[in-house]
């Protein structure tokens, strides 16, 4: 479950962004709350999104200090694992851990349908029903851990889980390890001979170095699987514009992770994680 807070805007154009996907027929309006008659649309018929927009505007007025009044969120699922339904239990549960589940807050709820993955996006006001600001403080932070209890899960265990999981992958290096933890969706960094494991902003354990190094691995490269991932390299370069998208396609089709070393312009090397054979291969780029 990823639940992503888009950025804000002093005019809501998250509202349009919406309803233009849904005139193209690629999401629909699952729930419209605290607009007021616009709210009744077997009497007025469906409001226009210039409608929505400005009653939003008009409701966040009551706190002029806010530039910024948009709230727009997206909540994603792997694939179809959960329904539509499901997805908008879990964002009436989020957003009151978050704060924005006051009686009286507007709220818009758009299904998407144009990715593989089930998603819906979340329209609001930063502004509470009593004019206050609703607390934004650390909130990409909160915002995690409000998955993690709605979840029931324990980052704890999740990250000595996937720690588990990284120590069967064949490596012969730290940075080869860290790169490996980054594709897990960590960050981790190297003090005193301890390795710390973030995520979202939180240390989630601490290593000793000894216990990683100890445990490379060895193990004979498949120098065929080696081949191989060279020619997917080559020709999915060719077919993408752009290293997200190449990225994007060797994952997507063939559990293949690239992650870059040096700055983003321009890197110096890239490590090539083989999902699937769990195995790392460092490159230098000349």
């Amino acid at each position: 479950m990823i639940a992503t807070i888009l950025p804000g805007s002093p005019n809501f154009h998250a509202v349009l962004y919406n309803e233009r996907k849904v005139a193209k027929g690629t999401a629909r309006l699952i729930e419209i709350k605290n607009f007021g008659i616009l709210e009744d649309i077997d009497s007025f018929g469906k409001p226009a999104p210039e409608e929505l927009r400005s009653y939003l505007q008009t409701y966040s007025e009551r706190n002029g200090r806010i530039r910024q009044t948009q709230f727009h969120l997206a909540i994603s699922c792997k694939g179809k694992e959960m329904t539509e339904d499901e997805l908008l239990d879990f964002a009436h549960a989020y957003l009151k851990e978050m704060g924005y589940g006051q009686e009286g807050q507007p709220l818009l709820v758009y299904a998407h349908r144009d990715t593989e993955n089930n998603h819906i996006h979340i329209v609001t006001s930063r502004v509470a029903p009593d004019g206050t600001k609703i607390n934004d403080s650390q909130e990409r932070i909160r915002s995690q851990r409000a998955i993690d209890r709605i979840l029931g899960q324990d980052a704890r265990k999740k990250t000595e889980k996937d720690l588990e999981k990284a120590k069967g992958y064949c490596y012969t290096s730290m940075a080869q390890f860290k790169a490996l933890l980054s594709s897990l969706g960590y960050e981790s960094y190297v003090k005193d001979d301890t390795l710390y494991i973030k995520r979202q902003g939180t240390v989630q354990m601490k290593v000793a170095v000894s216990e990683i190094e100890d445990s490379f691995p060895e193990r004979r490269r498949n120098r065929q699987r080696q081949w191989e991932i060279k020619a997917l390299l080559l020709k999915y370069r060719n077919v993408n514009t752009d290293v997200k998208g190449l990225q994007a396609d060797l994952k997507k089709n063939f559990g293949i992770d690239l992650v870059f070393f040096g700055r983003k312009d321009k890197p110096y090397g890239y490590i090539i994680i083989d999902h699937n054979r769990k195995s790392l291969c460092l490159h230098q780029i000349s």
